[in-house]
């Protein structure tokens, strides 16, 4: 690179000086306007906020049916991760409490892990950032020797009342497997979940119908929303 004299007049300076100072005014407005790109998979520093699972610190979901309640709870929100604490068990009876982990990506939630439990082999998203009618996607993960297969499609919107009020909601169809063990070998475990939920924009689930069958039963569990706070 050309360095310039010390000789040179002091207007030639000057120009300069102006050409640097304008460059860098246009490097900095390209930095403003510049749109990220997106990365599959990738954590997103502006945070966790989902459409169908808005996950706010101190959140709360309870849902109740065929006398069981589910309770979730936000807690440990970062800008790439939380925590949703699970209180589940018989309405007026005793009730387990463990944690749910989700990682939050450019392309929707992730479920990492339950309790103690981390998940390998996680690829795709339970909570898409934005569905449509007839999307489809996907998660399967492993917990050895244990695999986890998510599928769901988006129906369409329908009103649906529960107890904590009447909802615009996605019907979404669910079917999942979780397998532990080889099933050539006879000894394998298999349970299948089929069935639909509802999640309203803003809100989240709001309903749930699903069937159940493992190796020697089958039964349909469906859950309703009782209350909510979002703060």
């Amino acid at each position: 690179m050309k360095t310039l004299p010390v000789h040179k007049s002091a207007w030639l300076i000057g120009l300069i000086v102006l050409a640097l100072a304008q460059s860098a005014c246009n490097y900095a407005t390209q930095l403003i306007n510049k749109k990220p790109v997106p990365h599959y998979g990738t954590p997103i520093p502006a945070g966790c906020e989902n459409k169908y699972l808005p996950a706010r610190l101190g959140a709360t979901w309870t849902m109740a049916g065929a006398g069981y309640t589910n309770k979730f709870t936000v807690a440990n929100l970062s800008d790439t991760s939380f925590d949703e604490k699970v209180l589940a068990g018989p309405t007026n009876g005793e009730q387990a409490s463990f944690d749910d982990h989700w990682r939050c990506t450019t392309d929707g939630l992730e479920m990492t892990g339950t309790g103690i439990a981390v998940y390998t082999d996680v690829k795709g998203v339970i909570v898409p950032t934005s569905i449509n009618p007839g999307d489809q996607w996907s998660q399967t993960a492993r917990l050895n020797p244990t695999s986890f297969t998510d599928n769901f499609t988006a129906i369409g919107e329908e009103s649906v009342t529960v107890p904590a009020g009447t909802f615009t909601a996605m019907k979404i169809q669910r079917s999942s497997l979780q397998q532990q063990g080889d099933p050539a070998s006879g000894l394998a475990i298999t349970i299948k979940t089929e069935g639909f939920e509802w999640w309203a924009a803003g809100v989240g689930p709001v309903k749930t119908s699903l069937t159940y069958t493992t190796n020697k039963s089958s039964h349909l569990v469906e859950r309703e929303l009782q209350s909510y706070n979002i703060p």
